[in-house]
């Protein structure tokens, strides 16, 4: 599944529908298998796609870097929804 464009607004707007890197991070927790180990592959997978912040620094306080992963993880997403070859496509 291809998901739309992650715009930096994204995460510093509210919205009754959710934006694509929400619905990307519930694919990446559900790729990861759920609770800790999720939330773990979540973040080595955004580290790949060159998020370089911990995890408690929100996305809204940088979102053009915020949205610069997430659309190198939604392109990575569309090749196919494979965990074991995802940190590959995004070369960790």
């Amino acid at each position: 599944m291809l998901y739309d464009i992650v715009e930096s607004r994204h995460f510093v707007t509210l919205s009754r529908t959710p934006f694509p890197h929400l619905l990307i991070e519930q694919a990446l927790l559900e790729m990861g298998g759920g609770g800790p180990e999720g939330m773990g592959f979540r973040k080595k997978v955004l580290a790949a796609a060159g998020w370089p912040h911990d995890g408690l620094v929100p996305f809204a306080k940088y979102p053009d870097q915020a949205a610069e992963a997430f659309n190198r993880i939604r392109l990575a997403l569309g090749e196919g929804p494979d965990a074991a070859t995802l940190l590959q496509r995004l070369g960790a």
